[in-house]
């Protein structure tokens, strides 16, 4: 069986109170944006430690930025790309895709000759694109949250404040921070009791996964009770073996992003692969992907392939659920198609399948 990623998600529960709790997702990008005056506008990502990540690097960032008079970046390791005459217009920078190691900061400095700002957002309330906000390119060195993958290459999308005109000014406040989570959260409900017995938990989650329900006695010794398979949005599992002779205290954990039955005994311990970090290698001849950026509103991801090879480049969500394919054929050394990115999920990675 592959390893795979699995992210901790906490139930504390004693079984005379029935008290619960959730832990929060890992975050694995802040970026927080300030509005300073004047028209100056100050952009800084931090990227976090998290447990599921141990390297990564970038390749772009770009801004839904109007009428730009002054930029600068506080990085050698970033480059000022300019701007272009779309609609809105974008600003961007583009770094090397070096490995860095988290916790890492950078920051952006950007002026424009408007002095009115509101929050840049990737959807109207009514779902229809806006192209506003900002994006990121990246790949990653991660704890197999594809199977048998030890890179992934993506993009995510970022509100953040952007100028404006006047009249399109909404007051947001000054400072705006965001939060970039890589894997979606498990909001735990309730622990199910019959006739004051613990026989199940209730839990919502939006994806249909495969989760490993464990208990304690002490928080730091833990037993596999059983696999469950999600119902979305909501999942009601129920056994009619008393969960107390486990233990006072539960969590769950996503050991697949899908429903599978390929799973190592309840007895056996799950074990987290520790990640490989590898920058993406342009020379190689096995297909991958290489490079992500953003033109004329469109994620052009560039892969690496043998001459003539016809390849299948497909954009998947965090679960590794694919959200749309396309097929290309390398002319030479590699190739490129195209995403529209209001289309996608956020975050994006793509991954690559040799046809032929």
């Amino acid at each position: 069986m592959s390893q795979m990623l699995r992210h901790l998600l906490w139930l504390l529960a004693a079984l005379l109170g029935l008290g619960w709790g959730t832990a929060s997702a890992t975050t694995f990008l802040e970026f927080q944006s300030t509005y300073l005056g004047s028209g100056s506008f100050q952009y800084t990502m931090k990227m976090m430690k998290d447990p599921y990540v141990t390297q990564a690097g970038f390749y772009g960032l770009y801004l839904s930025f109007t009428n730009i008079i002054n930029q600068s970046t506080s990085s050698t390791n970033w480059s000022y790309d300019g701007t272009n005459n779309e609609s809105p217009p974008w600003v961007s920078w583009s770094s090397d895709g070096d490995p860095l190691n988290p916790p890492y900061t950078n920051t952006f400095l950007a002026q424009s000759s408007e002095s009115s700002y509101r929050l840049g957002i990737l959807t109207n309330s009514d779902g229809t694109p806006t192209g506003n906000g900002a994006i990121i390119t990246l790949w990653l060195a991660v704890n197999d949250l594809f199977p048998g993958s030890s890179g992934l290459v993506g993009y995510a999308w970022l509100p953040c404040l952007v100028p404006c005109s006047p009249d399109q000014a909404d007051n947001s406040p000054t400072n705006f921070v965001f939060d970039l989570v890589l894997v979606p959260d498990i909001q735990i409900n309730r622990l199910i009791q019959t006739n004051g017995v613990v026989c199940g938990v209730d839990f919502t989650y939006n994806y249909q996964s495969t989760l490993l329900l464990q208990a304690s006695t002490d928080l730091n010794n833990w037993t596999n009770v059983a696999y469950i398979w999600t119902t979305p949005p909501e999942t009601m599992w129920t056994t009619n073996v008393s969960l107390g002779n486990y233990g006072q205290f539960f969590r769950l954990e996503l050991v697949a992003g899908e429903y599978t039955t390929n799973l190592p005994p309840l007895s056996s311990a799950l074990a987290l692969a520790p990640g490989t970090a590898a920058k993406a290698d342009a020379t190689t001849t096995t297909a991958k992907v290489t490079n992500v950026r953003l033109v004329r509103g469109k994620v052009m991801v560039t892969v690496a392939a043998k001459p003539g090879q016809t390849l299948q480049v497909q954009a998947a969500d965090s679960l590794g659920t694919v959200r749309q394919t396309q097929q290309t054929t390398a002319q030479g050394t590699s190739a490129t198609v195209g995403f529209d990115a209001a289309s996608l999920p956020n975050p994006t990675y793509f991954r690559v399948t040799p046809i032929q």
